[in-house]
């Protein structure tokens, strides 16, 4: 009996000891799921503690660092002017560069061309779809419309297609469109000037030391403005093809006003090949006829061969010079003063004043007056003078 019970005891006593031990189990396994908890949120906090402190001190370096980030001199060279600006004589912008785009088109980011193409072609009916398909096809880079305006932009960002890349340039602009179109002439694709103003003071406009001082032309916008108009209204009085006007200060020779028409809008990038489109006054040349009077009475008035009511007597019906023979398109009094010669344009009188005068002065006065010579003008759309063939 007494073996029994120690037996019993035995037991008991390990029953005791096996439960203990499990429950131990339990408070390490606990504990130990409890410290691996704790060690990730130290090491996120230490994660995220990093974080932190790198932006602190990157924020720090950017705000004492004034001198590479926010220098403005820096900033602004990255946008500075290729061209100078060019003004009137009021100091009325004429002509300035602006920043623009190009739209280009990388299909390879194209995932469907044929809804692509729909799409262009509802929005920009006006260009080459045959050459953009073709293009398209081909998988390569290309610029699909140049020189767009912020409207355009808007439109081509509208359509929603990660394709289209916008390709920063700068462009010159024109303000006043077509009304200095002879004078100031425009610039290519990489801003150097190829006709006018723009071509002839190329190297002046891109100097880098003078881009903040405008190029200041002795022409008077609200002058030009007004002959162009007036001139027009002419052009359409008499039905003319075109025309042209001058004004000038003769004290300095300065141009204020020059007006040739027809006209075109510069700011339009286009082929021209009408000659009606040139420059009448530089580029055009032309007989003097009548206005040449003008000049022959001046220079017998300058040498004291007559006064402006020396009276011309038996002006003959004809004369003859050399194999031609001159005569006036109306019949005129057979005496004329030097005055009405000039107002009736009497072809015979003139010449009678121009034998008085004599070939050698009158040969002098020409090559002084430079008439049969181009013009010395800051424009290289000049017209190339017809030669004299002097004889009686």
């Amino acid at each position: 009996m007494k073996k029994k019970s120690k037996k019993n005891n035995n037991i008991n006593q390990a029953s005791f000891y096996f439960e203990d031990y499990l429950e131990t189990n339990k408070k390490n396994k606990i504990l130990k799921k409890s410290k691996k908890f704790q060690d990730r949120i130290y090491l996120l906090f230490f994660f995220f503690f990093s974080l932190v402190l790198i932006f602190s001190i990157k924020i720090i370096h950017i705000s004492l660092n004034k001198k590479d980030i926010f220098n403005l001199e820096k900033n602004n060279s990255q946008f500075s002017l290729l061209r100078r600006d060019i003004v009137d004589r009021n100091g009325v912008i004429i002509s300035r560069n602006v920043n623009t785009f190009h739209a280009a088109v990388d299909p390879k980011l194209i995932k469907d061309k044929k809804n692509f193409l729909i799409k262009l072609r509802l929005n920009f009916s006006d260009l080459p779809f045959e050459q953009i398909e073709k293009k398209l096809n081909q998988n390569k880079y290309f610029r699909i419309k140049k020189r767009i305006d912020h409207i355009e932009k808007d439109k081509f960002w509208a359509l929603g297609e990660k394709a289209i890349k916008f390709e920063p340039f700068q462009a010159r602009m024109y303000t006043h469109g077509n009304l200095f179109s002879h004078i100031v002439g425009q610039v290519d694709y990489d801003n150097y000037g190829i006709s006018g103003v723009e071509k002839y003071f190329d190297r002046e406009l891109k100097n880098k030391n003078l881009l903040k001082q405008p190029l200041k032309l002795s022409l008077d916008s609200n002058i030009q403005y007004i002959i162009n108009k007036e001139l027009n209204n002419a052009i359409k009085t008499f039905e003319a093809s075109g025309g042209s006007a001058l004004l000038m200060d003769v004290n300095s020779g300065s141009i204020i006003s020059l007006v040739s028409l027809p006209n075109f809008d510069i700011n339009q990038r286009a082929n021209i090949e009408d000659d009606k489109y040139i420059n009448k006054i530089t580029k055009g040349v032309y007989e003097l006829g009548s206005i040449f009077k003008t000049f022959t009475i001046a220079l017998a008035l300058e040498h004291k061969l007559v006064e402006t009511q020396t009276i011309i007597k038996n002006i003959p019906r004809k004369i003859r010079c050399s194999i031609h023979e001159i005569e006036d398109m109306k019949e005129h009094p057979a005496d004329l003063s030097v005055e009405d010669i000039l107002i009736r344009s009497s072809n015979l009188g003139s010449v009678i004043l121009a034998k008085k005068i004599g070939e050698e002065k009158f040969k002098d006065f020409i090559k002084k007056t430079k008439i049969t010579e181009s013009p010395e003008i800051e424009l290289e759309e000049i017209g190339v003078p017809h030669l004299l063939n002097w004889n009686k």
